[in-house]
């Protein structure tokens, strides 16, 4: 399906334009691109942590050693038993008037795994208050057009980035590692882009990918996919293309994961996510988060969080899946 086009945007943050941008993903432990600098950074390789340097001393991977210790901090006994993960496009990577969208998705919905498409990292967002933690990781990289792009952050874990070969910018992750998460895990924030051939063979693309990385590892994937993330039946006013259901089969089969939303909410109309603006009464359900079929007893829920405040943000819904922690 398509979706808005984003909006000019003068490069400014809070008022101030970013004149030193290595300067900022020295400092955050950020990696990225800016827009007119071109690759400053790049997400490193399977070998090195995201927000850390790597030995042989590459320009891919800066560490932050204020505000990323290369040890996370332990979970106490007390710690939360529940892992909850949200899906959410910030649409054309946010604006001073529409700020404080990393705080509302990371402390009003008390994210512990954040797939932000159409974002920019927290420091860059005008009028932002949040900012990644000691032993949070984050990882986000720009698409095109470079002013916004696609990112994940982790807490309470280290991230181990994983490249997905043509796709940097709209497919961003890697291998999640710390105390009290499975192992060998795998998680990406997935942007659905049109590409050459539209958005279904893309994703087709995109899967082929994901298929040889993951292995034998646990993958969990979140996002704006811009096709159906769910089976639609025959009742639903929004019709399945053959192409989106032969995706959804193939993930199923080949990656082994499971839509959450309609896994937690089974016979149920799958909820809109979307409302595009040119069409916003059409109920498009592009967003959402994939499990491994193995968590499928751990999933405790799964909605699409609604509200005047929310509408005015983006004209897309966050998507939030909670399980037991594996």
């Amino acid at each position: 399906m398509r979706v808005s086009l984003p909006r000019s945007e003068d490069g400014r943050n809070g008022g101030r334009k970013i004149r030193d941008f290595r300067h900022w993903v020295e400092r955050t432990g950020t990696t990225g691109y800016h827009p007119g600098m071109g690759p400053l950074v790049r997400i490193p390789s399977r070998g090195n942590a995201v927000g850390q340097s790597s030995n042989g001393g590459s320009k891919g991977s800066f560490r932050d050693s204020a505000s990323a210790p290369a040890v996370p901090k332990q979970r106490s006994a007390h710690a939360p038993t529940c892992l909850r993960m949200v899906a959410y496009n910030f649409l054309a990577g946010g604006s001073a008037k529409r700020a404080g969208q990393w705080s509302r998705v990371v402390r009003g919905l008390g994210a512990d795994i954040v797939f932000g498409q159409e974002c920019r990292p927290p420091d860059a967002c005008p009028g932002e208050s949040f900012r990644v933690g000691a032993g949070d990781a984050i990882a986000w990289v720009a698409a095109r057009p470079p002013r916004w792009g696609t990112g994940l952050l982790v807490r309470g874990a280290r991230l181990r980035g994983i490249s997905v070969p043509e796709f940097d910018g709209w497919v961003v992750g890697g291998e999640v590692t710390g105390d009290g998460w499975p192992a060998p895990l795998l998680v990406f924030s997935v942007h659905g882009p049109a590409g050459e051939r539209g958005y279904v063979k893309t994703m087709h693309e995109i899967v082929d990918r994901l298929v040889r990385i993951r292995g034998g590892a646990d993958l969990v994937l979140g996002g704006d996919f811009n096709v159906v993330t769910g089976y639609r039946d025959a009742c639903d006013p929004r019709t399945m293309s053959r192409g989106e259901r032969e995706l959804l089969d193939r993930m199923g089969a080949e990656l082994e994961l499971l839509p959450a939303w309609q896994t937690a909410n089974p016979g149920r109309r799958l909820a809109q996510t979307l409302r595009w603006v040119s069409n916003p009464a059409t109920p498009y359900h592009c967003d959402g988060v994939f499990i491994p079929r193995a968590w499928r007893t751990r999933l405790l829920s799964c909605r699409v969080v609604r509200g005047r405040r929310w509408d005015a943000l983006s004209d897309h819904s966050p998507v939030v899946a909670e399980l037991v922690r594996p």
